[in-house]
């Protein structure tokens, strides 16, 4: 049991990049969500958009150019969204994504995305990931430590 677990920390990746490229490569066998966590809050996700068609659906984006890309996405609570920090920054900010309101359960929420075209380069979907992290977010993920998390769906969930 001690072998296994060095082993799981081992191959763990060790930097940013490193999450990037698994969530990249794991992907071309099955789904995989990239989540970044930043005080025990779930800020950023990216989905496979090959095992999730339903996201064209909800967005209405032309599923050709995006067929076996990502989506980076984020939620917000709407209640009071106005004078959300990280919604304001994201309007300063410049930063285009689509917007969907939706209801989590009894919960008012907006889910923000962008659709990337697929890319086998981890700095490259990393920057894409990070330009959205600096304006909605500002400086204040940079200055502390945020977790990656590779999140492996089990079959049967791929299409919701």
């Amino acid at each position: 049991m001690e072998i296994q677990k060095f082993l799981r920390n081992f191959l763990k990746p060790k930097s940013a990049t490193g999450f990037v490229d698994k969530f990249i490569k794991d992907n071309s066998k099955r789904r995989v969500h990239l989540e970044l966590i930043y005080k025990n809050d779930l800020i950023l996700q990216v989905d496979p958009l090959k095992f999730v068609p339903s996201w064209f659906e909800l967005f209405n984006v032309n599923q050709t150019n995006f067929k076996n890309g990502f989506v980076i996405f984020l939620v917000l609570d709407r209640k009071g969204i106005e004078k959300n920090e990280n919604y304001i920054n994201y309007q300063e900010s410049g930063i285009k994504m689509m917007e969907l309101d939706e209801m989590h359960g009894e919960t008012p929420i907006r889910t923000f995305a962008k659709f990337v075209k697929w890319t086998n380069d981890p700095v490259l979907l990393g920057k894409e990931m990070r330009v959205i992290l600096e304006g909605v977010f500002k400086s204040s993920i940079m200055e502390e430590q945020a977790i990656f998390n590779l999140r492996y769906i089990k079959k049967g969930f791929e299409n919701f």
